[in-house]
């Protein structure tokens, strides 16, 4: 084996690395950290607590290696791991770490070596940022208090824990296959498991870290030992259960109290024409999201009780991994469009939208949406230019459209907006005599994290109730922004209670469709974000995730319909065909 060494450039790196690297309760312990293509700089930049090097003492020296007949020439504990340690002492950027010195050679002669090479260096021994362990071929338990009070011991039995003088254990380990042959997917067995949390309950008494070796090196099995407490995760991949580790928490979906769904009636007569529409999109909630939403409230949905459902293509005319743009235009005109194109074909021309052609034709017509008011998936249902950010374009849209009302975010537009459409309160909203804005926050709305509540829902009660009041049909498009942002920032939460208030917001929708009968309800998504996956959880309303990306994926989307005409948005279908769909449920040829 050839050991390689770092440059002073890559030093630096390394170093300026370290300062970065977040800690967490989580210690790694690098297993076999001689073994990494770069010892001991690999697993200490990223973040492991604790590294385990094998040393053999042969002709004086000690080398690292698991064997005599392994040892090489180049590779001594002197330039691996103390040249190293004390370049950072002396730099003072040494950060606190465990050296496991796991001898293979004799155990009394080759630690008395040890115990010389770090006195060698009184800046490693004195400052004591460096708790160095012995284990492997290490003396007698009775032995420990001859030595320097720098050195401590792994011990190595659980026997007896209660009447033996600690004091100079810095950790006990144990053979994680003595007590389970689990290989780090799915679950332990119950029984391996009541081993298991024995063993460690009974460290957890001595107030003695605790650590398995030889243990199974998933990153379910790192969730397992960090719920179950372990003091020290075993991995020979330090880097990546650092880093999975670190975001433990954040992918990590704690239960909260559960919320009551909506059941639908099922009385609607299927085969008639609907009166109204009511278009819900989860923007970014693919069926890994839904999926999640469902786990953290137990199972149940308003959504997952709707029979009729179909599975979307979201892929734009130029990427097979959509934009909200490009998404929402499909959906709004049923002609493909380039990612960052709002309400236009690929050549750039204008096409019709819902809202235009429901408008010209009687219908009110209203929109409901977390985000701003010019964000691109409402933005598709009534603007058009090439590019998304045209926001001077799309505000004149607005201005020139035919839309009744809309509730969003976006205050900040509203002076832009007085003059086409009058500024209200949610309570003051009662009629559609005047155009109407209700704005809440000056940006996006407040996310439900920081305090939007039910606001969602009960704008859309409202909306329902205004337009029902009125003797035309509607079209009401309503948008849950912000599942997108927990899709971006893959931040579980975010996604969580931004999809359980989507799926109050349908719950409203599908109630007020049985009320009146007259309704179709249809609830997709523009597209999925973050390539969400469901790693774990159970099934108090716990969900662990990972994340593909921080990006849209390609992925295709669930529809759910409910009401009159709800059996033709089933089956596997483009997203331009919701825009013919929904026509054709009402009666209305296309231009």
């Amino acid at each position: 084996m050839k050991y390689s060494t770092l440059t002073t450039a890559a030093l630096f790196f390394v170093l300026a690395t370290t300062s970065l690297v977040a800690q967490t309760d989580y210690r790694v312990h690098s297993h076999n950290d001689y073994l990494q293509d770069i010892p001991f700089w690999y697993a200490y930049s990223n973040g492991a607590a604790s590294l385990e090097v094998d040393l053999f003492l042969k002709n004086d020296t000690l080398f690292v290696t698991h064997s005599e007949k392994e040892i090489h020439a180049d590779g001594t504990f002197e330039k691996l791991y103390l040249e190293p340690l004390r370049r950072l002492a002396q730099e003072g950027d040494l950060r606190p770490v465990q050296l496991l010195i796991d001898l293979k050679s004799e155990a009394y002669q080759t630690l008395e070596k040890v115990v010389a090479a770090i006195e060698n260096t009184p800046l490693l021994a004195e400052e004591k940022k460096v708790k160095f362990v012995i284990s492997g071929n290490h003396p007698k338990p009775t032995d420990y208090s001859n030595y320097p009070d720098f050195i401590y011991f792994d011990h190595q039995s659980l026997l007896g824990l209660a009447e033996q003088d600690l004091s100079r254990v810095a950790m006990i380990s144990q053979s994680f296959k003595s007590y389970s042959v689990w290989n780090g997917y799915g679950r332990m067995t119950a029984q391996d498991l009541a081993k298991v949390n024995s063993a460690i309950q009974k460290v957890q008494k001595t107030g003695k870290p605790f650590r398995f070796w030889a243990t199974p090196d998933t990153k379910t099995a790192w969730n397992c030992f960090a719920e179950l407490g372990l003091g020290f995760i075993n991995t020979d991949k330090p880097a990546r259960a650092r880093a999975f580790l670190d975001k433990l928490e954040r992918n990590t979906y704690e239960p909260q109290q559960q919320r009551e769904v909506y059941l639908p009636q099922y009385r609607i007569d299927p085969a008639k024409k609907p009166k109204n529409i009511i278009l819900m999109i989860g923007d970014g909630n693919g069926l890994a999201q839904i999926s999640a939403t469902m786990m953290a409230n137990r199972g149940e949905l308003s959504m997952a009780n709707i029979k009729n459902m179909g599975l979307v293509n979201t892929a734009s005319a130029d990427d097979p991994v959509t934009d909200s743009a490009a998404a929402g235009t499909a959906m709004a005109t049923g002609v493909k469009a380039n990612n960052r194109a709002i309400g236009v074909d690929p050549s750039g021309k204008p096409r019709q939208t819902l809202v235009e052609i429901l408008s010209s034709r009687g219908y009110n017509t209203g929109i409901v949406t977390t985000d701003a008011i010019d964000g691109a998936t409402p933005s598709a249902f009534y603007a058009h230019t090439e590019e998304r950010n045209d926001a001077d374009k799309i505000l004149e849209d607005l201005v020139r459209s035919e839309i009744d009302f809309f509730i969003s975010g976006g205050k900040s537009k509203e002076n832009r907006l007085r003059e086409s459409f009058v500024s209200k309160t949610l309570e003051e909203f009662t009629d559609l005599t005047q155009p109407t804005a209700i704005y809440n926050g000056d940006g996006k709305m407040p996310s439900m994290i920081n305090g939007r509540g039910d606001f969602l829902s009960e704008s859309v009660k409202q909306a329902l109730v205004v337009l029902q009041a009125e003797e035309k049909p509607f079209f009401l498009l309503v948008e849950s922004a912000q599942i997108d942002n927990g899709g971006h920032a893959n931040d579980i939460a975010t996604i969580i209670s931004e999809g359980l208030d989507f799926d109050q917001t349908v719950g409203a929708a599908l109630q007020f469709a049985d009320k009146e009968e007259n309704t179709l309800v249809i609830i997709t998504a523009d597209h999925e974000t973050g390539g969400l996956g469901i790693a774990g959880g159970n099934g108090k309303g716990q969900v662990r995730a990972d994340f593909l990306s921080v990006d849209h994926s390609g992925i295709l989307v669930p529809l759910f319909a409910y009401g009159p005409q709800a059996a033709a948005f089933t089956g596997f279908f483009d997203n331009t065909e919701i825009f013919n769909r929904i026509l054709a449920a009402l009666g209305i040829k296309k231009d």
